[in-house]
């Protein structure tokens, strides 16, 4: 029997794995996990066993699905535009938008990037409230642009995170807070 295996062949096993382990770390939901490394149900199972990861440490259910989180207050929607370009910088999100390119994004390099970008914004804002999964339905959200919209703000030019199935609105909060206070009488 001849067995032939690349070193790229063995470097994707362990990018997988430690793939696996990192969204992990995030609090990734099993399906979420699989489906973003590319492990199998079993590998993923030998993987928690191995790291001593029990069941009750990982969220369980249906991932999150909508996106009027992002929306709730300026700090949550400038969080969430902070992550979406921080996911278009180091590549997590691909250039190209629409339903096709959503079914795409999930793969071994992207979430690889995913979580980089992840990373960098509990970083750069530990108060943001995204969670992972969270994080997953924005950048899925951004790339699919049916509910929202990753955009410059309209009058500063700064990345605003745009809400198509409510306001609709064009500007940053800085931008809007400072229209509102140049309109209101003193």
């Amino acid at each position: 029997m001849d067995i032939h295996v690349t070193d790229d062949q063995i470097g994707r096993y362990f990018r997988r794995r430690q793939l696996g382990l990192r969204l992990l770390s995030h609090g990734a939901r099993p399906q979420t996990v699989r489906e973003w490394s590319g492990l199998t149900r079993d590998q993923l199972v030998t993987l928690r066993r191995r790291w001593s990861i029990t069941a009750e440490e990982g969220l369980r259910g249906p991932s999150p699905s909508s996106s009027e989180v992002f929306f709730t207050s300026a700090r949550a929607s400038n969080h969430a535009a902070l992550f979406a370009s921080l996911c278009q910088i180091v590549g997590a999100i691909p250039s190209q938008r629409g339903k096709d390119a959503a079914n795409k994004l999930p793969s071994l390099e992207n979430g690889e990037r995913l979580c980089e970008a992840f990373e960098l914004l509990k970083e750069w804002a530990p108060s943001a409230k995204i969670e992972f999964e969270q994080a997953v339905l924005l950048a899925s959200g951004v790339v699919e642009e049916k509910a929202m919209k990753l955009n410059a703000c309209a009058s500063c030019g700064a990345p605003t995170l745009i809400d198509k199935m409510g306001s609709g609105r064009t500007t940053c909060s800085y931008c809007r807070r400072r229209a509102l206070k140049a309109a209101s009488p003193e």
